[in-house]
């Protein structure tokens, strides 16, 4: 009578196993966040980045030893590869800024530690060369933004050697290669997030003064507008998304952060909804084994948002994470 007790009691346990094994990986596959390939350069953080087609461009930054880095490096979507292309021709740095219009990426700005920039180079991936563009007009600062709407590249905010915020904007015309100030945003801040989504850009985020801005605005190229601000209680609950330098990527309509710093580094995952004007959580960067960390690069590519290298504190990353939304 004991061994059937002793039989029966062996035969759930094991089938209460399986089932959990089970379950575990069915919870597995449904993770939004799995690791993609690593980036073949050196483990670095606040490096530019910028999209040309389906490839994602990255280069300078800054790694252990607060070496700084000049290599550029190309994501080929179809091969899923990080292909080495010709170094970024002016200082090494990190904090700088980047877009592209028309084809052609561009990066300025940033810093090496002590000295503050402000030229800045254009990438011709045909001929995969860089050149030397105007110079960006206002104070040499780095941890500044850059956007793209209607084919218009705008760059502003930021941070100066005397650790000065700026609010001013200005608007960049590759074909006369000049620099235009436009409107102001309401609020100086650096290190702030930004997106474009239907061709109006979103700013939030970032640092005034040392303290972290709340405010969120949308720019359509003519007016900046106020938004619903990032930390704040809504029917459902209390939400923060007060940060700086996280991962950003744009996904179907919506805008995604990851990650980034508010008093210790953060990896929880936000959508944007710009219809509503309201912000929904997904699964923390962290689910599938990655890293909480700031200053990483972040893309998207075919309905899949990407994000690689960053940091946490003095250490530096070179891997890459994929993010698959579940609506």
């Amino acid at each position: 009578m004991n061994n059937k007790w002793i039989k029966l009691t062996l035969m759930v346990l094991v089938m209460l196993t399986a089932y959990s094994c089970s379950s575990d990986d069915d919870d597995d596959e449904d993770d939004e966040w799995t690791r993609s390939v690593d980036f073949d350069g050196l483990p670095r953080g606040a490096a530019a980045g910028f999209m040309i087609g389906d490839n994602a461009y990255l280069t300078t930054g800054y790694g252990a030893n607060s070496n700084r880095y000049v290599d550029t490096w190309r994501f080929d979507n179809s091969t899923t590869t990080w292909q080495r292309q010709e170094d970024f021709p002016g200082p090494a740095r990190n904090g700088a800024t980047s877009f592209s219009v028309n084809g052609i990426g561009y990066v300025g700005l940033g810093t090496n530690g002590t000295v503050m920039y402000k030229d800045f180079y254009a990438y011709n991936p045909t001929t995969n060369t860089w050149s030397q563009i105007a110079d960006f007009p206002g104070t040499a600062r780095y941890g500044s933004v850059a956007f793209v709407v209607n084919g218009v590249a705008y760059v502003g905010a930021g941070q100066d050697i005397d650790q000065q915020d700026y609010n001013d904007f200005y608007r960049y015309d590759p074909n006369s290669n000049t620099w235009t100030q436009i409107s102001s945003t309401p609020m100086k801040r650096a290190f702030a997030f930004t997106f474009v989504i239907n061709n109006v850009a979103y700013l939030g985020g970032g640092t005034n003064n040392g303290a972290y801005v709340s405010t969120f605005y949308a720019f359509d190229g003519n007016t900046w507008t106020e938004k619903n601000p990032l930390s704040g209680r809504t029917d459902d609950y209390t939400y923060d998304l007060r940060r700086i330098n996280p991962a950003v990527f744009v996904i179907g309509g919506y805008g995604y952060i990851a990650g980034g710093t508010m008093s210790s580094t953060l990896s929880s995952t936000w959508r944007y909804d710009p219809n509503n004007d309201y912000w929904i959580e997904h699964d923390a960067f962290t689910i599938g084994g990655a890293t909480a960390r700031a200053q990483a690069y972040g893309f998207s590519v075919d309905g899949i948002g990407y994000v690689t290298t960053g940091r946490s504190g003095s250490q530096s990353f070179d891997d890459t994470w994929k993010f698959i939304p579940q609506l």
